[in-house]
């Protein structure tokens, strides 16, 4: 899901101001939530929040004026931009979201947590948020609680994938759910799946880059920075790396195990951080194996979808977006295949290059 879009900066609160306005009223925390973009799950080193919001929800105005020192700052402070927005339900209905994503907190709202990404990062990197805060629209906001999903998705098999097919603003990946996640064949196809080799590794690589954070008071960004810098040889580095390469095996393992016919036990994982040629030529062959059988592997979860009924009318769809040239200055590039796949009767067919170079998006996973 797409984080909401509150469409007025007036709804923001610091958390100063919301402790007057909750000591004013105890009622006014009943509806300002803590509020989180992308910026603070890459920068902060325990990713939580330095903003509230206020937030109605769906409610009408009579109802929202239970509230009245938090509407009064809404009506003086987003009323008068919103007074001027070409959109009727924008104008009509200042004291809420332009987009509240009413879709994304029915999801979350069972589950004590969630993954959440930057869509726009110079790393793609995933991190647990608790469920009840509200998401900004930097973020995109995944259902999944298990270990086992963080481990996929943060895996280099993800990865590579993601930068195939989403775009780069300057260094920087633009993610887009919709070309990366929703094509993407997970271990098994429900993403939810639990798997206790994933559970496991997922669980560790987590809780140790989290310390490791806090310890060194730094975010995301930088820790991946360093991890991806071979000239950085601190201990404590060397073992998130190591934990990344022991993770890509899990992942690779749990593929062979819910693809047995995929040859999934014949890719070798290489360094985290590669060094010489060798070791460079190592991760472009793991690369190569793992993309080809991740098309094979979605060709076959299309197909599987449409025997049950579960596909989209008319087999795949094609993205909006051309694949990706890999960003600059990243130790792990993924390049355009020169070998690009080719849509036939709705299906990836491998070694024929397509003519505009663009991958074939395939329905979201029946289950997902």
């Amino acid at each position: 899901f797409n984080g909401a879009k509150i469409y007025g900066q007036g709804f923001t609160l610091t958390p100063e101001e919301r402790a007057e306005l909750v000591a004013k009223d105890a009622m006014n925390a009943e509806r300002t939530f803590p509020y989180l973009g992308g910026q603070e799950v890459n920068t902060s080193p325990t990713q939580l929040f330095d903003r509230y919001v206020i937030n109605f929800g769906q409610m009408s105005l009579e109802e929202a004026e239970r509230w009245p020192d938090l509407l009064q700052i809404v009506r003086e402070k987003v009323k008068p931009e919103r007074d001027k927005n070409n959109r009727d339900n924008y104008r009509e209905k200042w004291w809420q979201f332009g987009e509240a994503r009413p879709g994304l907190h029915a999801a979350i709202a069972p589950l004590t947590r969630c993954l959440v990404n930057s869509q726009v990062s110079k790393h793609l990197v995933y991190a647990y948020q608790p469920t009840d805060r509200i998401f900004g629209h930097t973020l995109y906001v995944y259902p999944l609680e298990a270990y086992a999903s963080f481990a996929t998705l943060q895996s280099r098999i993800h990865e590579f994938w993601a930068r195939l097919l989403s775009s780069s603003m300057k260094n920087d990946l633009r993610y887009a759910a919709s070309d990366c996640f929703e094509t993407f064949p997970f271990p098994q196809p429900d993403p939810r799946t639990v798997i206790p080799v994933l559970e496991d590794i997922g669980k560790r690589l987590y809780e140790f880059r989290a310390q490791y954070m806090i310890d060194e008071n730094v975010g995301l960004t930088v820790t991946y920075n360093r991890l991806k810098d071979v000239a950085c040889a601190d201990a404590r580095i060397l073992a998130l790396r190591g934990l990344h390469e022991e993770m890509d095996r899990a992942v690779i393992a749990a593929y062979a195990e819910g693809d047995p016919d995929g040859r999934w036990l014949e890719v070798e994982v290489p360094l985290f951080c590669p060094i010489t040629d060798d070791e460079k030529k190592k991760l472009e062959k793991f690369e190569d194996a793992v993309i080809d059988r991740l098309f094979v592997l979605n060709a076959k979860r299309v197909e599987e979808e449409k025997i049950k009924g579960l596909g989209a009318a008319g087999g795949m769809k094609k993205p909006a977006k051309k694949a990706a040239t890999a960003n600059e200055g990243s130790t792990n590039p993924v390049k355009k295949r020169p070998q690009q796949k080719k849509k036939t009767n709705g299906q990836l067919e491998l070694g024929a290059k397509e003519d505009d170079g663009r991958a074939v998006k395939a329905p979201r996973p029946a289950e997902a």
